[in-house]
């Protein structure tokens, strides 16, 4: 759910800032790099301190840092979308701005959008897993494989390092899953791949 509403937050910002271009573009574009400067981990950390810990409250910490990559992706295809014969036409004949962002641009972008979101899957799986390892995930009976590594790590010492193992592997192969399915979804919405 944070890759979701990372990513519709993400791609609005990224494809209003691109269309208009000029002082939003620069402006909206400084609030991304100044969020992207800063240390996640510890914000993250911060953040998850002061606020009580549930479910929508780890989905929204992920989600407040997961948009900034989707919204320069999204800007710089909208960059190029917008000088396409199509949007010109669109203004020619009297389309609004947001027609030619929410009706045209952002469809045309579709591809990446898609591919970004299970990027987004991949990375929320591992941002959950250590603040779970780091003792502020969500608390038992709630499923967490950060807190069940960190768990197994405590007994490494005692002889039983193979605890960490069964855990360890299914965070790794859960994260290249999503990345294998970004892979393939990348190579079925890239057309010049489809041209060769």
């Amino acid at each position: 759910m944070a890759a979701l509403w990372a990513d519709i937050f993400g791609v609005a910002w990224g494809a209003i800032a691109g269309y208009f271009g000029g002082f939003i573009d620069s402006t909206t574009m400084r609030i991304v790099d100044a969020l992207l400067a800063l240390p996640v981990l510890f914000v993250l950390l911060l953040m998850a301190a002061i606020i009580e810990i549930n479910q929508l409250n780890l989905t929204l910490v992920v989600a407040f840092f997961a948009w900034l990559v989707p919204a320069r992706l999204i800007r710089g295809e909208t960059l190029t979308l917008r000088t396409r014969e199509y949007i010109q036409a669109v203004k020619g004949m009297g389309g609004g701005s947001n027609r030619s962002i929410f009706v045209h641009i952002i469809p045309s972008a579709i591809g990446i959008i898609v591919v970004n979101i299970t990027f987004q899957v991949a990375d929320a799986l591992l941002a959950l897993a250590a603040f779970g390892y780091l003792g502020f995930g969500l608390p038992p009976p709630a499923a967490n494989w950060g807190l069940m590594l960190s768990q197994g790590v405590g007994y490494l010492y005692a002889g039983e390092w193979w605890l960490i193992y069964p855990v360890g592997i299914l965070i790794v192969m859960t994260v290249i899953a999503f990345n294998f399915v970004g892979d393939v979804l990348r190579d079925a919405f890239d057309v010049r791949l489809k041209r060769r």
